[in-house]
């Protein structure tokens, strides 16, 4: 089955690349550009990835993440921004969320998306052994 993977961005050309990218690739993908969208759709899907800007209108992607992983808590994430903030990097880190700069070429997103979706398997498995 293939990985489910929420996209939430405002950037309509860029969320659109990712997911046709992403769906290209054999992902499952939806996309939103709104935090309230994007915890609409997080309470009606399971995604295993979930990709969210930084800024999110007066919202943080670093919140929607949160809120996610709060009914999913095997879901991974990343966190997006447009240059490089050192401040974000530090938060995300402490919260297991992968920190992003937007690759200038969306079929760059395959790798971290890979990367990001074997922490899922590993979660799982330890969520498993938990239980």
């Amino acid at each position: 089955m293939a990985s489910e993977i929420l996209v939430v961005s405002q950037d309509d050309t860029n969320r659109a690349c990712v997911l046709q990218i992403l769906a290209e690739a054999g992902y499952q993908t939806r996309g939103a550009s709104t935090f309230e969208e994007g915890k609409r759709l997080l309470a009606t899907t399971t995604p295993d990835l979930l990709i969210a800007d930084e800024r999110l209108g007066d919202f943080n992607g670093l919140h929607l993440i949160l809120r996610g992983r709060a009914d999913h808590p095997d879901m991974v994430a990343i966190v997006t921004t447009g240059t490089r903030i050192k401040g974000l990097e530090i938060d995300a880190r402490g919260l297991e969320i992968d920190c992003l700069v937007k690759p200038a070429d969306a079929r760059d997103w395959l790798q971290p998306v890979s990367q990001a979706l074997a922490t899922t398997a590993a979660r799982r498995r330890t969520l498993q052994i938990a239980s």
